[in-house]
């Protein structure tokens, strides 16, 4: 994501506080690289508009996503 550069201290407390969001690095020119672990894709959006909700959030994008199912519960 991209964010205001004056914001990325407070920004990163705000993530690491959502469950599921880590964050990877942080840059003075307000990147940053986080990831987002949750149980289900709709929970993932949730936490995904939560973030770019977020003051001081400029953009998001998504670089990779990967849905892992557990063999035991598949039909």
């Amino acid at each position: 994501m991209h964010a205001d550069p004056h914001r990325v201290a407070l920004l990163r407390d705000a993530l690491e506080s959502i469950e599921g969001v880590a964050v990877h690095a942080v840059s003075a020119e307000g990147k940053i690289v986080a990831t987002i672990e949750t149980e289900s894709e709709a929970r993932s959006t949730e936490i995904f508009e939560r973030i770019r909700a977020l003051d001081g959030v400029h953009s998001v994008a998504m670089a990779y996503h990967r849905i892992e199912t557990d063999p035991d519960q598949e039909v």
